[in-house]
């Protein structure tokens, strides 16, 4: 009450009653329970699709991969039999001269399609090296437009064929941009190589070359069957074809992808108009300048005065020049270290005409035969079983008996570093498979021919420090890499035997080589390949020179000069005096005075 006294009578219940929002009900709690469920699978669902996403892109790249891998393989299986098609139709094609017209039409077919499947497995090849991130660009400065002209006459016969308006227009007379030669090459000729397998008969196919600000715009146009516009947007895929036109003329499906990847090499771009039945146009971009590759690491710039291009023509005119050294009495050797069988027959058979031919199936038995016979020159494969090309070049030029000995490579491998590596061993050429048979043998005769001019030169300064002895020692020049300081130590140890043995006239060449701890094969051979001369010509000639500088003393007479020079009758030693000098001992002497 009032006074805050509790009242038990007369005590009044109100009953209130609050009624709950929807929000509170259980109809509202179980509809969060269903959102909540929903929302968990829609979550879990998207997480799966997108794991089931990503499997299927993983699954699809290596499925990507492991073609590409295969294809690697295949293609560098592959060399070798083309080069066993391409090198023998070559020779045959060049040398032959009674060929029916009908046999060189046939052969002339065989010589095409080969290098058009040399330029499928090089496409294959290129895509490793474009995954793996060692393709590298070669930029020159090139005229763009002889480039295209060059390119474009691979298709001249077939435009004739089909009745194909074929021609190149340019707003310029002369344009000149840095890019890759070979990888540009490569871009125009997919580009017209699909031009021409999609436009019928009786059409036309236009290039363009244009230049806009310092953008290199170069499109090829045709008026084939067109794209579909959904074919468009996976038109650069790999492996991806327009299936149902390829029938009689299939595709690997790598072309367009290859272009797409080089053209980005080179910081450019590419982009296709097309309409259905009315043609195509590829558009390409490029930089003309060099400063936007300066930051690439994957780029290098090639400086040149003037493009030149050596062609087989070119080849045999240099190689005619260059005659045989018809003076050696001795063949000219030739090691060649191969694991074909095909491809080392055939390598023999072309060599065997003019060179004493020596073979080895590996790495291994090279080295043995190398020091066994003391080549001339040696030609080996790269990858071969037991031991590899390289390992066998680096055991030749570690070893003094055999480093002096010339080697070119063959190998399937093309790129610039595998080139590099092969001549960081120390080896004079590289040449890939597949090879000219033509320059092959062109290239063994100039470096034969180099041979014998570094023969000239270093017993030209033997024979003058012999003559001169406070003249100063042999000068081995950075630009003369045959020459090997192993060469430079043994003419060394060769020049010391012959002066504590220059009166010895029992001397053989048995114990001169063992004084040398050295056979007596490896010795002559050694020895002929350094300065040109057996060893037997080679101490007769020193020991002219000796006598020459005691006749010029005035203080001994012929009898003792000869014996002093190791003569043990001075009737021989008059006849070889006269034969080296062109007079005998008495008239040379008569002549100085």
């Amino acid at each position: 009450n009032s006074d805050g006294v509790w009242m038990e009578s007369g005590t009044r219940v109100l009953p209130i009653i609050v009624l709950p929002t929807f929000w509170e009900t259980y109809w509202a709690w179980i509809l969060y329970t269903f959102l909540f469920i929903v929302s968990t699978a829609t979550i879990v669902y998207i997480i799966l699709y997108i794991y089931r996403l990503r499997h299927r892109i993983n699954l699809e790249q290596q499925l990507a991969n492991i073609k590409l891998r295969f294809f690697t393989d295949i293609s560098h299986e592959l060399r070798t039999p083309l080069t066993l098609i391409a090198s023998p139709v070559t020779e045959v094609l060049e040398h032959e001269t009674t060929l029916s017209a009908n046999a060189r039409k046939h052969l002339t077919l065989v010589h095409k399609n080969t290098e058009r499947m040399l330029h499928l497995v090089n496409q294959i090849l290129d895509f490793r090296k474009i995954e793996n991130k060692k393709m590298k660009v070669l930029l020159e400065k090139t005229n763009v437009l002889v480039l295209l002209e060059k390119v474009m006459d691979n298709f001249r016969l077939i435009a004739e064929e089909k009745n194909i308006n074929y021609q190149l227009q340019t707003n310029q007379e002369i344009i000149s941009a840095w890019i890759d030669q070979d990888k540009f090459e490569k871009i125009i000729f997919n580009l017209l190589s699909n031009a021409f397998k999609y436009t019928p008969a009786n059409k036309s196919i236009t290039v363009h070359a244009n230049v806009e600000g310092d953008k290199l715009i170069v499109s090829v146009a045709d008026e084939g069957i067109g794209i579909d516009p959904k074919k468009q947007q996976t038109l650069f895929q790999r492996f991806e074809t327009l299936v149902k036109y390829n029938i009689l003329q299939p595709s690997s499906g790598i072309g367009l992808s290859l272009v797409k990847e080089l053209i980005e090499l080179h910081c450019g771009s590419i982009e296709v108009k097309s309409q259905p039945e009315v043609g195509s146009e590829f558009i390409v971009t490029l930089p003309m300048g060099q400063k936007i590759y300066e930051t690439h690491k994957n780029t290098e710039f090639i400086l040149n005065d003037g493009a030149s291009t050596e062609t087989d023509n070119e080849i045999d005119e240099v190689s005619q020049d260059m005659p045989m050294d018809t003076d050696k009495v001795d063949p000219i050797s030739i090691l060649i270290v191969e694991d074909n069988t095909e491809l080392r027959s055939f390598l023999h058979t072309i060599l065997s005409e003019n060179y004493k031919v020596i073979e080895a199936t590996n790495g291994q038995e090279g080295l043995e035969h190398a020091q066994e016979h003391v080549p001339d020159l040696i030609i080996s494969d790269i990858m071969m079983p037991v031991m590899d090309g390289l390992d066998m070049v680096k055991n030749i030029k570690e070893n003094r008996e055999i480093c002096h000995i010339p080697i070119i490579l063959l190998s399937a491998k093309s790129s610039l570093d595998d080139r590099i590596s092969g001549l960081e061993q120390g080896i004079d050429d590289y040449i890939t498979k597949p090879f000219s048979a033509t320059y092959l043998k062109a290239r063994i005769k100039s470096l034969l021919h180099q041979r014998k001019q570094l023969q000239d030169i270093l017993w030209k300064q033997w024979s003058e420090k012999q003559e001169n002895p406070a003249a100063p020692s042999i000068d081995i020049s950075p630009s003369q890499p045959q020459i090997t300081p192993f060469d430079e130590q043994f003419m060394q140890q060769v020049m010391e035997v012959m002066e504590k043995e220059m009166d010895n006239s029992d001397l053989t060449i048995e114990e001169f080589a063992q004084k040398l701890n050295m056979g007596r094969t490896v010795f002559y051979q050694k020895l002929k390949s350094i300065i040109g001369l057996s060893p037997v010509d080679f101490i007769r000639e020193i020991r002219i020179k000796r006598a020459v500088q005691l006749i010029d003393s005035g203080e001994y007479n012929f009898s003792q000069v000869a014996y002093m020079t190791g003569f043990n009758d001075p009737k021989y030693f008059s006849k070889c005096f006269k034969k080296q000098m062109g007079m005998t001992p008495s008239e040379y002497k008569e002549g100085k005075k």
